[in-house]
């Protein structure tokens, strides 16, 4: 008989020895083994959280009125002030005594040449005054205005006639100077006076580019375009403005602390914005290249994934299953309607690649048949009938991007001569920001992908560590003992939130655009971004109490621009603030999500997603760091997009976190059936897949590499560093010149040949050719050698 060693009940088990040890044993026992059931029960059902969904729309970017308040710091209320002042100092010296809005355009334009004429003196402290003027006209001159919408109005109207009088080149021509004598002088700062003039500058930058954008009147749209493609077009030695505000986060990351980092980074991301495209014309792109290129447009259901999903809860109660169809009265049961189909129907519609149907039927033909036949997919004779069917479900669902076209247009040009080359892009504007970009293109990253860092560490007391920026330079005043300590604090964070929002959102337009421009582009600053750790940057910005940051109150409303025009500061008792929300009753100050926050954190999700995406070892390497514990505590935030790009970095990497942890998440696993897209004949949840192979992972980085740059150095060659030519590339510059030589001396031959060739060519071809072994190499060396010594002898003069 089997000896009892233990008692076993559900989880908990204790064994004989410890109750022949005594009560005291057991009780000591007891409470671990309890403890270890009380949380492997609560375990599932702490993976979602329980509150309701946050009320947030995903968009590229903020009201107007947020976007221009998140432009100033806290710190900088008084230089706010002091623009109106300099303003009606300027306005006691003018003839006219009306209003400014009571002016006409005309009168308006007069006052504004006036203005321009400061910059025309070479004088630091005139250059300051017009600045400041002409921010103050940019506010809306409050002062004139009543109520926000007139004053936004007035905004709008200014900042076209500030263009019209011709200020845009005289206001690059300013921060061009400022940034060189910085960078000559490599002058540093500690507190925000320093950069008083180059931050009103960027003020005024920032502040016409989103009131020009906004504006939607009929009227405006050829000044818009004009101002945009002004933007786009060189400054100073740089090829457009984005270039120029990346040299500038460039020269930050190097050491050059007194530019305002914040605002750099928010004109990059609005120039990005503006001139490139949102993510709706980046879609709308996507198709007119499938309708040029005559493929089938992909169109998803009717129904939007947002009105179909709901927040996951721990046993899905909003999922409800459909109600049985009622009986017929003769017996039978009625067909299901549209509401029952809808509910059982998936958000997305499946997807299948070319190489999935190619896989298919070679496995079918080898095992049904035991033959095959390359590059066929047409051919089902002796398929049984089930197969032919599937196949035919996989074409239906089958979907070629743009950017296959682009792989095989490339592959075409590596066979072709190089006359006969044409380089292939979709998007013009993101080519001419590529080839700006490409010289430095890992030096611009690594500077984003730093500030990055520096902007999302989450301890605000170690602003500044070793090896990373001090992104608050521009926030810290010089004295700041009279500074409310919570008032600053909430500065201090808030100046953080802004610049991680703006670096993951450009991050991200760069990834879009590039991917639609041309997939090598995109898998080229892929790459540049996955080698300089930006996936383990992503990881550890996510690595924190997300529902405590996306819920943040860093913002205190009547700080915030224009209300600190109006604002009188509230009552302090011993060096502590109390804020405008505490004077309220709680029903006047709800809780709502902080925008930029849920924003900032979609938008690392959707980089880390796209890094990721079709790249084995990339995938591999999230298991590495341990990313499965980061990404559940992400699932507590009650959001259906973020819980969409979460699941689908689980669904990439289901296949390599093996069978226990499958087993321990069989509720991720359903959620990800339930919600995420699903690629045809794709065993994403089990680990037998031939890409799980470590052998076979590790060259596809290299692989990639190569093919990167064989296609830099056949368009970008002259665009290029030696250092990323020589040593890795292949030139094979001789046989290129020899192959050249070669075709330019055949197509200049003019050679007769005989009646009987036509006949008897094939039969010459076969015994002259193929049956005889040539040294290739030397018999076109040989050739190339005569045909260059011929030439040089017709070319050279005859010897008197």
């Amino acid at each position: 008989m089997k000896p009892i060693n233990s008692l076993k009940s559900g989880f908990l088990t204790v064994t004989l020895q410890e109750m022949a040890d005594g009560p005291l044993r057991i009780r000591q026992a007891l409470p671990h083994k309890i403890r270890e059931l009380t949380r492997r029960t609560r375990k599932e059902s702490e993976l979602y959280s329980d509150s309701a969904e946050y009320e947030f729309e995903y968009s590229d970017q903020d009201c107007l009125e947020n976007e221009i308040a998140e432009l100033y710091a806290y710190s900088e209320t008084p230089d706010i002030k002091n623009c109106q002042s300099t303003y009606d100092h300027f306005e006691s010296s003018l003839d006219s005594t009306k209003k400014w809005n009571s002016l006409t355009d005309s009168e308006k334009k007069k006052i504004l040449f006036e203005l321009l004429e400061f910059f025309e003196q070479d004088d630091v402290v005139h250059h300051s005054l017009g600045i400041q003027c002409i921010l103050y006209l940019l506010q809306g001159k409050y002062s004139d205005c009543n109520t926000l919408e007139e004053c936004l109005q007035c905004s709008i109207q200014n900042s076209f006639l500030i263009y019209e009088c011709g200020f845009l080149p005289i206001l690059f021509k300013q921060i061009h100077l400022l940034a060189e004598e910085y960078k000559t002088e490599n002058r540093q700062s500690d507190h925000i006076e320093d950069s008083f003039v180059i931050r009103m500058l960027l003020n005024v930058l920032y502040s016409m580019m989103c009131l020009i954008y906004s504006s939607n009147e009929p009227f405006h749209s050829e000044k818009k375009k004009s101002f945009f493609e002004e933007l786009s077009s060189p400054i100073h030695g740089y090829a457009n403005l984005g270039l120029f505000m990346l040299e500038m986060i460039f020269l930050f990351e190097k050491g050059l602390s007194i530019l305002p980092i914040k605002k750099v980074t928010l004109i990059f991301w609005k120039y990005l914005l503006f001139t490139l495209g949102t993510m709706d014309d980046i879609a709308k792109k996507k198709a007119q290249i499938q309708e040029e290129n005559g493929l089938t447009p992909w169109i998803e259901p009717k129904d939007t994934p947002s009105s179909q999903w709901h927040v996951l809860q721990p046993q899905f109660p909003d999922r409800i299953p459909p109600e049985p169809c009622e009986e017929d009265p003769n017996g039978a049961y009625a067909p299901p309607n549209e509401e029952c189909e809808a509910s059982r129907r998936l958000p997305w519609k499946p997807k299948a690649r070319q190489a999935d149907i190619e896989l298919y039927l070679r496995t079918c033909r080898q095992k049904f048949l035991g033959y095959q036949l390359d590059d066929d997919c047409t051919t089902m004779v002796g398929l049984p009938d089930s197969i032919q069917e599937g196949v035919r479900i996989l074409q239906n669902h089958l979907y070629t991007s743009h950017g296959d076209l682009a792989v095989k247009h490339q592959e075409k040009m590596c066979s072709t001569p190089r006359r006969n080359r044409k380089i292939l892009y979709y998007h013009p504007p993101a080519e001419m920001l590529y080839r700006a970009m490409l010289p430095k293109m890992e030096g611009y990253i690594i500077a984003l992908l730093k500030v990055l860092l520096a902007s999302a560490s989450t301890p605000l007391s170690k602003a500044k560590t070793s090896g990373s920026l001090n992104v608050l330079v521009d926030v810290l005043p010089e004295d700041p003992n009279p500074i409310e300590p919570q008032r600053l604090q909430k500065d201090l964070s808030r100046h953080k939130e802004i610049i991680t929002k703006a670096v993951s959102a450009s991050l991200l337009l760069l990834l879009k655009h590039f991917r639609l421009n041309h997939i090598y582009q995109f898998e080229f600053i892929s790459q540049c971004m996955f080698y300089a750790n930006g996936v383990t940057l992503v990881l550890k910005f996510l690595n924190q109490d997300m529902n405590m940051f996306v819920t943040a109150e860093n913002s205190i409303p009547g700080l915030d621009f224009p209300s600190c025009i109006f604002y009188v500061p509230p009552p302090t008792i011993g060096h502590q603030v109390v804020e405008s929300s505490d004077t309220l009753p709680d029903e006047a100050v709800p809780k709502i999500t902080c925008w930029r926050n849920l924003f900032s954190t979609i938008n690392m999700l959707r980089i880390i997603q796209k890094l990721t995406k079709w790249r084995t070892p990339r995938t591999m390497m999230l298991n590495v760091l341990k990313s499965p514990p980061i990404l559940k505590k992400t699932l507590k935030i009650s959001h259906w997009l973020v819980h969409l790009y979460v699941l689908k970095l689980f669904k990439l990497q289901a296949k390599y976190l093996g069978k226990n942890w499958r087993k321990a998440n069989m509720k991720i696993l359903s959620s990800i059936y339930q919600h995420v897209r699903h690629r045809l004949l794709d065993d994403w949840a089990y680990g037998n897949d031939i890409d799980t192979r470590q052998w076979e992972a590790t060259t596809e980085e290299q692989r990639l590499k190569a093919t990167l740059q064989t296609y830099h150095g056949m368009w970008y060659r002259d665009l290029l560093p030696e250092s990323m030519i020589l040593p890795e590339m292949p030139t094979h510059i001789d046989d290129e010149a020899t192959t050249d030589n070669v075709q330019k001396y055949i197509d200049e031959c003019e050679v007769e040949l005989p009646k009987n060739f036509e006949n008897n060519y094939k039969v010459w071809v076969e015994r002259e050719v193929f049956e005889k072994q040539y040294d290739w190499d030397v018999l076109l060396e040989r050739f190339n050698k005569s045909f260059n010594e011929n030439t040089m002898s017709l070319q050279d003069p005859l010897p008197s």
